[in-house]
């Protein structure tokens, strides 16, 4: 079972985001904003996703979380015969979906390259031991990618460098792929596929949530929403929880949103599926049989799981504000407020050892068995 390391920093020292999903840009070749990589009929698994505090992390390392299946090319832009219906959905989409960040969109005066400045106004800061909120607080996120259009899909390009901690030290292009624009013109709304070019081939992903820009002239919206019937019993915390029951260990409340296979997590801890939809599952394991859904899930905002098993319910509850409101930035929050990259301080409290206590007491073991 393989453990994001981003879910731990989403804790401890949350990102900005926006620009940490588009992170790592360091500048680009010379042919990347014209010469997009030619078109592949391989689509291979993405490693995952790491999400901060407003922006989306299109650039997550490899090996944070388990493969999808291969998305066929074709389904990335699936529109009508005059382009114009799925371009539709996304309009409708975006518009209902939560305003994560505002600012400045920057373009290069050769028409190749966007930089794309996102704002905070305002935010709970420390002073001393005490917490208050400062209409004051300023901080500005800045990434650059060259673009280019391949058909009706954006292509936002950037050259990946390694991290220097890590063993593999190549560096190499990738474009990540929008759709709901139109042909050859920026402006617009553009829905993040989860998908990117790298390498002649096609990497996607399959978490939770869906992510919008709009620009428009100088300025940027992004906007983030959770995915219509999401499968999340096909996740990381389903997974984790798999585990808890076999063998003890630990689970992560947060990753409801982010793909991960349970097939393995199922033969090592003898669950046997017996129902399942997209928010629920009944199994049995060791004998007993367990029915878990999820209740409630908002990404980046509350979650509600329950597990019961005979008359015993176990609940868990996430709940988490990146943009912290002055009346939760209070000193008695001190335990569930977080400082992110951009100084601020964000706030997430959820009751995973409640929970996880919960399931012992359920399986009749000490909670550090």
């Amino acid at each position: 079972m393989k453990i994001r390391a981003s879910f731990v920093q989403s804790i401890v020292t949350p990102c900005v985001a926006l620009l940490a999903l588009l992170s790592g840009c360091a500048g680009f070749t010379e042919d990347v904003a014209g010469n997009a990589m030619a078109d592949s009929e391989d689509v291979t698994h993405d490693a995952g996703t790491k999400d901060g505090n407003g922006l989306p992390d299109i650039s997550a390392p490899q090996g944070t979380s388990d493969p999808v299946e291969p998305t066929p090319s074709e389904d990335i832009h699936p529109t009508t015969p005059n382009g114009s219906a799925y371009d539709i959905v996304v309009a409708a989409r975006f518009e209902s979906a939560k305003i994560r960040s505002t600012g400045k969109l920057l373009r290069s005066a050769a028409g190749d390259s966007i930089t794309i400045v996102l704002e905070i106004n305002g935010g709970c800061v420390k002073e001393g031991e005490s917490f208050a909120y400062d209409q004051n607080f300023f901080f500005a996120d800045s990434k650059t990618f060259a673009y280019s259009f391949r058909g009706d899909t954006l292509l936002l390009s950037k050259i990946r460098e390694p991290d220097p901690y890590e063993a593999d030290q190549e560096r190499y292009e990738e474009s990540f792929i929008f759709v709901g624009g139109t042909a050859g013109k920026l402006d617009g709304i553009w829905k993040n596929t989860q998908c990117r070019y790298r390498e002649e081939k096609i990497y996607c992903m399959n978490d939770g949530y869906d992510q919008y820009f709009k620009f428009d002239g100088d300025k940027v919206e992004y906007r983030i929403t959770d995915r219509e019937g999401y499968d999340y019993m096909q996740t990381v915390f389903v997974d984790q929880l798999f585990d808890f029951l076999g063998s003890g260990g630990s689970i992560q409340l947060e990753t409801p949103y982010y793909y991960s296979s349970t097939k393995f997590g199922q033969e090592r801890s003898g669950i046997v599926i017996l129902e399942k939809t997209n928010t629920s599952v009944k199994f049995t394991q060791a004998e007993r049989t367990f029915d878990l859904s999820v209740d409630y899930a908002r990404y980046k905002d509350s979650l509600h799981v329950t597990l019961k098993s005979g008359d015993v319910s176990c609940v868990g509850t996430v709940r988490e504000m990146e943009n912290v409101l002055p009346e939760v930035c209070v000193t008695d929050n001190a335990d569930y407020l977080h400082k992110s990259s951009s100084g601020a301080y964000t706030y997430m409290r959820m009751n995973s050892r409640e929970f996880e206590a919960c399931i012992d007491g359920i399986l009749g073991r000490n909670q550090n068995d």
